[in-house]
């Protein structure tokens, strides 16, 4: 009996996590600003803020029905005319403590009315002030004020991670350096999936006790990464429709657990920019095929999250300016590209993205830079570059038939580097103070460090 029940227990709960599969895959609710515009609808007046005088309408008694084999006339039924009389004794009873309490009970009712007009003047001005600071809020959104950004994309995510039985809270920062949107996404923990739905009897029948029949390790993993892939791409889905002004260039997502043995843990990272995320829909029917569809994404998913086994986050949020290494791979050369289409290289062809930066081939707009092809690196690692990065460039220029180059990093180069650079014409090295100088001219940001 008792198997039976923790059988029926593991059951229920596994039904639940498919229940919060089906929901997930669903768009969560709309939240714009006119959804949260608010309107005034006065209360109606109480009954006590009004004094009349009893009204006999009030006293009259029901007439009923007539007793079988009487008339149809209720003024004829004795019965009715007891009720009428007693009616009458109270209502005029009724009468005279009015008017012996008239003036106070007048007063009274003034001052009732007079606190209704006060209550329902401030409602009224309440309402009428958070209009005007929703106005206000919205216009500073509009304008990609990064609080107002943030606090849109929050209320999205709120939204999206409000399931029946299960939060999923999330923090957002956004920069606008590079356009981006830097989500912590708190993952419900790995107990979420019953470890197991069928329970025996215990062979030794003198403890009396109840053993589980655990679930295959690889259909519990999947199982929750499911939940995982789902939850990750109802955020992702909850904040391109929030952003309505299209200040967004890209998403960074971070999905994290938090366990006493393990404390924080990244089992999730995801870099996607605009074109990943519109490539196709976010939320498709079946939920193999969400699992797919986040992978497609440039996404780092743990392998174990039982372990649990981390992943290395993408990017990760800065109250600051941020500084080089806290960037995603994405965000980098998504300001490479375009600090250097602002300087003059508008046709740009990235041929190697990676963790410490990129290389590219762009061309010259004929203003800021000559109409033929240029070299263009980009680093933010090592901290100082050495003389043998600068010759690898000057060897791409030869393979690429470049006219010139140029060798930007976030640190500093070596002075035999610098020596190097000088003896390849048309090579161009950019340090890092130079490099945020650039960045302040041609995009108004600043970079950290």
């Amino acid at each position: 009996m008792l198997a039976q029940q923790y059988t029926e227990v593991a059951e229920a709960a596994e039904q639940r996590l498919g229940e919060l599969l089906d929901l997930a895959a669903e768009p969560s609710p709309a939240v714009d600003f006119d959804a949260l515009r608010r309107d005034y609808a006065p209360r109606p007046l109480p009954p006590t803020a009004v004094s009349e005088p009893p009204r006999w309408a009030d006293f009259e008694p029901e007439p009923g029905q007539p007793p079988a084999g009487r008339s149809g006339q209720p003024l004829l039924d004795p019965g009715y005319q007891q009720k009428l009389a007693s009616a009458r004794l109270a209502h005029q009873r009724s009468l005279r403590e009015y008017r012996e309490q008239e003036r106070t009970l007048r007063d009274r009712a003034e001052e009732v009315r007079l606190a209704y007009e006060r209550e329902e003047r401030e409602r009224a001005d309440a309402v009428r002030a958070y209009n005007e600071r929703l106005v206000e809020y919205r216009h500073a959104y509009e304008d990609g004020e990064p609080a107002a950004v943030e606090s849109v994309l929050e209320r999205a995510l709120a939204a999206a991670g409000r399931l029946p039985g299960l939060e999923v809270p999330a923090r957002v920062g956004y920069r606008p350096l590079t356009r981006t949107a830097v989500i912590d996404l708190v993952l419900p923990g790995v107990g979420v999936v019953p470890p197991a739905l069928d329970f025996r009897v215990s062979p030794d029948e003198a403890t009396g006790g109840v053993d589980p029949v655990p679930r295959p390790r690889e259909e519990c993993v999947e199982r929750y990464l499911l939940l995982v892939a789902r939850l990750a791409l109802r955020a992702l889905d909850a904040v391109v429709a929030a952003d309505t002004e299209s200040h967004l260039d890209g998403i960074v997502l971070n999905g994290r657990v938090v366990t006493a043995e393990a404390g924080e843990t990244t089992l999730l990272s995801i870099d996607a920019r605009r074109t990943d995320l519109y490539a196709r829909t976010l939320l498709p029917v079946d939920h193999a095929e969400a699992l797919r569809r986040l992978r497609e994404l440039p996404c780092r998913l743990t392998t174990d999250p039982y372990g649990p086994a981390p992943v290395n986050p993408f990017g990760v949020g800065s109250p600051m300016a941020p500084l080089p290494e806290e960037l995603s791979p994405g965000e980098f050369a998504g300001l490479a590209s375009e600090l250097f289409a602002a300087m003059g290289l508008p046709d740009w062809d990235a041929r190697l993205v990676g963790r410490d930066g990129l290389l590219a081939i762009a061309h010259g707009d004929g203003a800021g830079f000559a109409e033929h092809p240029h070299v263009v690196c980009l680093a933010r690692r090592p901290a100082v570059v050495g003389a043998e990065a600068v010759r690898n460039v000057a060897e791409v220029m030869e393979e690429e038939r470049a006219e010139s180059a140029i060798w930007a990093t976030t640190g500093s180069f070596h002075p035999l580097a610098v020596l190097a650079a000088a003896e390849y014409t048309g090579l161009r090295l950019i340090d890092g103070g130079e490099l945020r100088a650039l960045i302040r001219e041609h995009l108004g940001a600043e970079l950290g460090g």
